[in-house]
C-alpha cells in the first residue's frame, strides 16, 4: 500500500512541477464549498421538485440519501479513531516536497486521514443519486471524483487509498441503508411529516442539505468550541 501511494504521488509531482496553472485550479477547487458540495447536493433538491409519476419514489429515496449520508460520515469517523493513525501526506516531512503548496497543511486538522470523510461523503450521495437516476448518478461519480477527490490527493490531504476506503465506506453504507426494511418505514413517516409540517420540514432539510454541502464544518467548529469550554470548566 506505501509503494502504491508513493508512486502515485511521485506520479503527479511530476505533472504538478510543470503545470502552474492546474496547481492554482486545485487550490481554488479543494477548499471551495460550491465547487465541490453546493453542486451534488443541489440534485437532491433538484429530483424533490421535479413534479412527475415517480415524485413519491423519489422523495423516499432522497430521505433515504440523507440519512446514509449521517450514517457513513458517523462509520467514517469511527473508522478514522479505531483504524491506526495515518498521517496526511502532506505534512509527512519525507513527502512535503513533491506537491506543489506545502502551505496548504497549515489549515488542516491532524486527525487521521484514513478513511477520507469527503470520500465517504461524496459517494455516499453519488450512491443514493444512482439510485435515482442511473444516468445523473454516473455523471455524480465522474464528478465527485475529479472535483472534490483527486484535487485532495493531488494536494496531499489523502493518500489514494484514503480516498479508496471512503469510497468504499460510502457506496456500502448508502447500498446497506436502501436495502433494510426500516429504511422505508423511515421515509414514509418523514414524507408524512412533510406534509403536515411543511414550514418546519424544509428549514430542517435546508440545514441539514446546507451541513452535507459543506461537510459539516460549521457544526464541527461550534462542537470544539463547546468541547474546549467545557474541558476548561472541569
Amino acid at each position: 500500500m506505501i509503494d502504491f501511494n508513493v508512486s502515485i504521488i511521485k506520479e503527479l509531482h511530476e505533472i504538478s512541477s510543470n503545470s502552474p496553472f492546474l496547481n492554482d485550479l486545485m487550490l481554488l477547487i479543494v477548499d471551495n464549498n460550491f465547487i465541490k458540495g453546493v453542486i451534488v447536493v443541489s440534485l437532491l433538491w433538484f429530483f424533490w421538485f421535479q413534479n412527475d409519476e415517480s415524485l413519491v419514489s423519489k422523495r423516499n429515496k432522497i430521505i433515504s440519501v440523507l440519512i446514509s449520508c449521517l450514517m457513513g460520515i458517523c462509520i467514517g469517523r469511527l473508522l478514522a479513531r479505531v483504524l491506526p493513525f495515518s498521517q496526511r501526506p502532506v505534512l509527512n516531512a519525507g513527502l512535503t516536497a513533491f506537491f506543489p503548496n506545502e502551505h496548504v497543511a497549515d489549515g488542516l486538522d491532524l486527525n487521521s486521514s484514513m478513511p477520507s470523510d469527503h470520500a465517504v461523503m461524496f459517494f455516499a450521495l453519488a450512491t443514493g443519486i444512482f439510485l435515482i437516476s442511473k444516468k445523473v448518478g454516473l455523471l455524480t461519480f465522474i464528478y465527485v471524483s475529479c472535483f472534490v477527490l483527486f484535487p485532495r490527493i493531488y494536494l496531499g490531504y489523502h493518500y489514494a487509498t484514503d480516498i479508496i476506503a471512503g469510497a468504499i465506506v460510502g457506496t456500502l453504507t448508502t447500498l446497506f441503508y436502501f436495502n433494510i426494511k426500516i429504511s422505508q418505514d423511515i421515509s414514509k413517516r418523514v414524507l408524512k411529516f412533510s406534509s403536515n409540517y411543511p414550514g418546519l420540514f424544509y428549514l430542517l432539510f435546508f440545514w441539514l442539505a446546507f451541513q452535507i454541502g459543506t461537510m459539516f464544518d460549521s457544526s464541527r467548529e461550534i462542537g470544539h468550541f463547546l468541547i474546549n469550554v467545557a474541558r476548561n470548566l472541569i
